[in-house]
């Protein structure tokens, strides 16, 4: 730190800010896609552009009635059958 410039300093800085917005961001994209593999069984898939930014149209995302309306029973119920086969099988 002794050996840098201030103007040095707010370079790494804004560096570091940018890699974690891109490592975020890379993340996000990452989901998207174990979600779409899983969603074969959702009846109402979500585009990638919603996935990666749910409140695009700027109002402000209330997520316990997003979570009550995507996660249903029936819903979890299908998610279960998917992911515990083995619980199903006949």
């Amino acid at each position: 730190m002794e050996v840098i410039t201030p103007y040095q300093f707010t370079l790494l800085r804004e560096g570091f800010s940018e890699r974690q917005k891109i490592e975020s961001d890379r993340s996000k994209y990452i989901a998207y896609w174990v979600y779409k593999m899983a969603g074969k069984v959702v009846d109402n898939p979500v585009s990638v552009e919603q996935f990666l930014n749910p409140s695009a149209t700027g109002a402000p995302m209330d997520l316990e009635k997003f979570i009550e309306e995507k996660f249903t029973p029936e819903a979890m119920e299908q998610y279960d059958r998917l992911f515990n086969p083995k619980k199903y099988a006949t």
